[in-house]
């Protein structure tokens, strides 16, 4: 695992290196006094608009995990995604993981359907991640404005996306090839150590299976609806923050804008979410590169981030924070409950 982990790493860093030195030489070329005007001049109404997509941005993203773990609410579901974003933007994987799995925990919610829930919430995205560039290349077709780069994208990235769906259709029917791979694995294990029983791991996989399949097979449509609804939303709050940047539809229209985020999109799967690479990919789409408006382009890029990135994070601070107040409370009171018994 870590000889495939560290060239995938490499050429992760490696692309975002070349990206963001050429975002470097456009970002050289910008007025940054017109881009700070653009900003700042966001009415609060506008600010109000481009929240309110933020918060349905936000339930759409946790939608997921509500449904394939039906007892946790999307309330719960959107605190818990948010402390995890929060926790994977500033510490090493599997920290957010951890944080979920205590967070579910905390909430009278069975590790083993955690884990099965966030699990399924991770592998639909990488559909609907993987998949928004055949959307946006249909879009694009229907808008007449399709072009090769974006043939070959929505190819080879819907590729990916139709192998993890095959992986889900097998997982929500493989009981068996899960057991007697377990079994497999801890039979290796038992060479090392006589602890690792091959017949109990061979019956928990097929047990974590059987119950992912169950809630895969009946949350599924739900789960997608809200991974397209999740990136439709993005490219929602991308149009109004170069809208309201000053872009206008005559130079950038919406059809274009939305087009450039679905065909760019496998590009979040960057570190930071491919900030300053996706950034700079959309701009060359749209075309708005030393042109009247590429100021404005940037500071609707840079509005657009803050709104992505930056307020999530500050809600998943309030998240954490939240919980953290609350767990510490809840077990300080059971401790005194049980000495007082």
């Amino acid at each position: 695992m870590r000889r495939r982990a560290l060239p995938v790493g490499c050429l992760k860093i490696g692309i975002t290196l070349v990206a963001l030195w050429w975002f470097a030489r456009v970002v050289r070329r910008v007025n940054w006094s017109s881009v700070w005007d653009a900003v700042t001049d966001l009415s609060l109404l506008q600010v109000a608009a481009l929240l309110a997509v933020v918060a349905v941005r936000q339930c759409l993203n946790a939608g997921p995990l509500a449904v394939f773990v039906p007892a946790l609410g999307l309330r719960h579901a959107v605190s818990n995604d948010l402390s995890a974003n929060l926790v994977a933007t500033v510490a090493p994987p599997p920290g957010d993981v951890v944080l979920r799995i205590a967070m579910l925990r905390s909430w009278g919610i069975p590790a083993a359907e955690g884990v099965a829930g966030i699990t399924l919430n991770t592998l639909t995205y990488y559909v609907a991640r993987f998949g928004a560039p055949v959307l946006g290349l249909a879009l694009s077709a229907v808008a007449g404005q399709a072009e090769t780069a974006y043939v070959w994208t929505a190819v080879t990235s819907g590729a990916v996306s139709l192998v993890v769906v095959a992986g889900l259709v097998i997982a929500s029917r493989g009981e068996r090839p899960a057991a007697r791979a377990a079994g497999w694995v801890a039979h290796r294990l038992r060479r090392v150590s006589t602890r690792v029983d091959p017949v109990a791991w061979s019956t928990r996989a097929a047990e974590f299976v059987r119950q992912s399949g169950d809630v895969l097979r009946r949350g599924w449509g739900r789960a997608m609806a809200c991974q397209l609804g999740l990136v439709l939303s993005e490219a929602l709050l991308l149009v109004l923050s170069l809208r309201f940047a000053g872009v206008p539809a005559v130079v950038a229209p919406t059809v274009t804008i939305v087009v450039a985020l679905l065909v760019s999109y496998p590009l979040t799967a960057l570190p930071l979410a491919g900030v300053g690479v996706l950034d700079a990919a959309v701009i060359a789409i749209l075309g708005l590169e030393q042109g009247l408006f590429e100021a404005e382009a940037v500071a609707g890029l840079v509005v657009f981030r803050v709104c992505w990135m930056l307020v999530p994070l500050a809600l998943g601070a309030v998240t954490v924070t939240r919980w953290r107040r609350g767990h510490v409370a809840e077990a300080a009171a059971l401790r005194n409950a049980t000495r007082g018994g």
